[in-house]
């Protein structure tokens, strides 16, 4: 079903999504400058300059660049795509980090939370202990860097202990004095109490992201494996339905074979007829490509009542008397009570009302004078309409006991003289511009 393993796809996506998030994350990187510029925020203007302009941006950048220079430069056109490479989502997940460690310096440890957004980043690969064990140790990593970081670059957080007062804060010379006077405990300090307890939520945190999403791997997987049950289920049943409406034409020809070929052959001209219909804007919506293989799969047993009929009848090589022909006549009934007690349990309600729309209704009239309902223009099921003109094209240029072929532009002048009478109009029109493939079709040597 897929050209490519589903997961190799699917962390396709996840890479090109990701590679989308951390260019979003340069975009806010660029608003928390432009907004500390205009005085929104306070937070030192050099410090996020440097943050943002010297690290933030380039960073988000990297995977994006490599995407250019791979896919667009050394690979071309080719369908190989970076995003498709397994070191790819390392890099990604690297620079995650690092961008959003630089968001956590430059909006101070408030935001310090957003560590768990790489693991939301991760949540969409396959689940891999390789890949969520390095995640995990970024983020260990990533936590006492940013609780430094944000000491030494003087951006005040009052979570921290002893942090910088705040009417001090704008006081260069304090800060100076303040910040650079580090010594082991107080260095241990800030570990003890604010880089540790910081590490373990983070850890707890990537832990349960960890289980969500092996969780929702196991129901994706699981989901996928049913749906794929289902289609099977469905190939079967199609399988079975194709054998079956062999089975019930082989059965047909077996007894004439006139009528054997008369099924491939109408066959072929319903599918033309459905593929040109589809494109008329008066039958767009009611054939679309599912409907029409259902038509033509059904249009096969379009006669398959003629096989209640009698030898003496459906052999006659001379003129049917008005008994005999009613007797053909219900042919037409006979067959789509057959299709309801024979294929009633293949399950599929859409094919076996549509056969037996083709089998009961394909004698009926536009006019309201066919067979055996008397129905007239829009009551005739539309994949009824269709299967007439077919029927009645082939039985006028092939050879039957009781007459010779028809030269193929009589009949055509025929069917297209009972438009309004005999047969839909509006499918005519259609019938008119496709008429040659109908020639082609009846010289060709069509097999089952």
């Amino acid at each position: 079903m897929f050209d490519k393993p589903i997961f190799v796809l699917q962390e396709r996506k996840a890479n090109y999504f990701n590679m989308k998030i951390l260019l979003f994350m340069a975009f806010l990187g660029l608003l928390v400058w432009l907004f500390n510029e205009v005085g929104v925020f306070t937070q030192d203007k050099d410090v996020i300059r440097a943050a943002i302009f010297a690290q933030l941006v380039p960073y988000a950048l990297v995977p994006f660049f490599i995407y250019l220079i791979h896919d667009k430069i050394v690979m071309r056109k080719k369908a190989i795509t970076v995003f498709e490479k397994p070191f790819y989502k390392y890099i990604i997940m690297s620079f995650s980090f690092l961008c959003v460690a630089d968001l956590c310096i430059t909006l101070s440890f408030h935001a310090l939370l957003i560590l768990a957004v790489p693991m939301l980043m991760a949540a969409q690969y396959k689940n891999s202990k390789k890949l969520f064990a390095f995640v995990v140790a970024l983020s260990m990593i990533m936590v006492p860097i940013i609780t430094y970081g944000n000491y030494v670059s003087g951006i005040p957080d009052r979570n921290m202990l002893k942090g910088i007062p705040e009417e001090y804060y704008n006081d260069m010379d304090y800060k100076t004095n303040y910040l650079f006077n580090v010594n082991p405990k107080r260095l241990l300090e800030i570990f003890t109490h604010y880089a540790l307890p910081r590490m373990i939520s983070i850890a707890l945190l990537d832990y349960i992201a960890i289980v969500i999403t092996k969780r929702n791997v196991n129901m994706i997987n699981t989901q996928f494996v049913l749906n794929e049950s289902i289609i099977a289920e469905k190939d079967k049943n199609a399988n079975m339905q194709r054998a079956v409406i062999e089975d019930l034409a082989d059965i047909v020809e077996s007894r004439d074979i006139e009528t054997g070929e008369h099924i491939k052959r109408t066959k072929r001209y319903v599918e033309i007829l459905c593929n040109a219909l589809k494109e008329d804007e008066r039958f767009k919506e009611a054939l679309d490509e599912k409907k029409i293989e259902t038509i033509v799969r059904a249009a096969p047993l379009h006669d398959i009542g003629k096989i209640t009929v009698s030898d003496l009848i459906l052999l006659k090589p001379g003129k049917l008397t008005d008994e005999e022909y009613d007797a053909m006549k219900l042919h037409t009934t006979n067959g789509g009570n057959i299709i309801r007690k024979i294929l009633k349990d293949l399950g599929n309600e859409e094919f076996l009302d549509t056969a037996y729309d083709i089998a009961i209704a394909h004698h009926e009239k536009w006019n309201g004078t066919g067979y055996p309902n008397g129905l007239k223009e829009e009551e005739i099921p539309l994949s009824a309409r269709i299967m007439a003109i077919a029927d009645v094209f082939d039985a006028l240029v092939a050879e039957r006991c009781y007459k010779k072929p028809m030269p193929t532009d009589k009949a055509l002048e025929i069917i297209i003289n009972d438009a309004g009478t005999h047969f839909d109009p509006n499918i005519i029109d259609v019938f008119k511009t496709i008429q040659d493939d109908f020639v082609k079709a009846s010289q060709e040597k069509l097999v089952k």
